[in-house]
């Protein structure tokens, strides 16, 4: 089915898809913000802070108190932007790339951020967040390539940097012997770390838009066609399918034993990482286009409208009395910490919310100012 066939079948997809085309049409235009209006915070977490990526500055935010530790830059830029969640390490890296088509590494000083290095190589926006990896910083960009910078001095890594047939919008992944990364070109690519050649491709027939979950020996990748697949790591043969309702933005969270994962239907799922034999599964308030996160043994699912539900792992009952209800639209990923859930949000003020994992309460720790 084409991509345009796709988004007049169903109109739940909404600003999901029209994000996408958005996005193609955009490709190539100079402005290094041309999304900034359509985008939600990046956000990414150490056990003492948040790290935001949002708009003119990268936040880092106490998760305890929502103070503001620092920001970078000091001061706006108009023709700086960051919506990618940055990617550290328990070195202290903190890498993020921006709509400037730019990478930064940064270290913190105080109430701000020194810049430790910066690549200038992309010919477009940085909107998946890089991966950290032995010594190594793998960056996706629009542009369709993959970088492999070195990581203390962010000078090229491989002779030349891998090219797929379309955008790059998700964050690669790596298993120890072979980096994925989903491409907008409907394929997902195994690559050689050190070299960044193919080891293997495979078309899934419709655009993979998130970051393939690994679950043992099989990589899950959810597509817009609303199709679940699960490949070999070491082939990329396809060893089970799982239909969902409609579309899958989000890929799966895994336990090991089972995936969950939501549609844009706003139907939840558990299935059999094994088979792809279906659990259970259960209605959401609103369309879903983020993965899910696990605390334990429960499940929780951020909803686009303004919702997040809590299941158990084992039958899908609610963990809750009802959904925890915040504000603005919820469309990245909640992110497990000591302190809680954090929830990205976007149109509205408060752009992080914490929500207690046992009870769905919830507080807003930061607003952008």
């Amino acid at each position: 089915m084409s991509f345009t066939m796709l988004l007049f079948r169903n109109k739940r997809l909404g600003v999901l898809l029209s994000l996408l085309v958005s996005a193609f049409i955009l490709a190539g235009c100079s402005s290094a913000s041309a999304l900034a209006a359509s985008s939600w915070p990046g956000v990414s977490a150490d056990e003492s802070n948040a790290y935001v990526a949002y708009g003119p500055f990268v936040h880092a935010i106490s998760l305890r108190t929502g103070e503001e530790q620092w920001r970078f830059p000091s001061e706006a830029d108009r023709a700086v932007s960051f919506y990618a969640p940055p990617a550290l390490d328990a070195a202290g890296h903190i890498i993020v790339g921006g709509y400037d088509k730019k990478v930064y590494s940064l270290t913190p000083n105080g109430m701000g951020a020194s810049v430790v290095w910066t690549f200038e190589g992309s010919q477009d926006r940085i909107i998946g967040g890089p991966l950290i990896a032995d010594g190594k910083v793998y960056v996706p960009s629009a542009d369709r390539h993959l970088y492999a910078l070195d990581l203390e001095t962010g000078e090229p890594a491989w002779n030349q940097p891998f090219e797929a047939g379309h955008s790059l919008w998700s964050a690669p992944l790596m298993n120890g012997s072979h980096i994925y990364i989903a491409a907008l070109d409907h394929k997902v690519y195994a690559l050689n770390p050190e070299d960044g050649t193919v080891e293997w491709s495979m078309d899934l027939g419709s655009a993979v838009s998130d970051t393939p979950t690994l679950a043992g020996e099989l990589l899950l990748c959810g597509t817009f066609q609303g199709v679940l697949y699960a490949l070999d790591v070491n082939d990329g043969s396809i060893a089970w399918t799982f239909d969902a309702s409609d579309a899958i933005w989000g890929n799966p969270a895994t336990d090991g034993t089972n995936a969950y994962f939501a549609d844009v239907a706003g139907i939840a799922y558990s299935i059999s990482v094994a088979n792809g034999s279906m659990n259970w599964q259960r209605d959401l308030p609103g369309p879903a286009s983020a993965t899910p996160a696990i605390v334990g043994d429960r499940v929780y699912f951020a909803s686009e409208t303004s919702t997040v539900s809590a299941f158990m792992l084992e039958n899908g009952d609610p963990a809750w009395p009802s959904s925890a209800t915040l504000a603005g639209r919820l469309l990245a990923d909640p992110i497990v910490t000591g302190e809680g859930l954090l929830v990205p949000a976007m149109e509205i003020d408060c752009v992080l919310y914490m929500v207690d994992p046992d009870n769905g309460s919830s507080r807003c720790l930061f607003q952008a100012q």
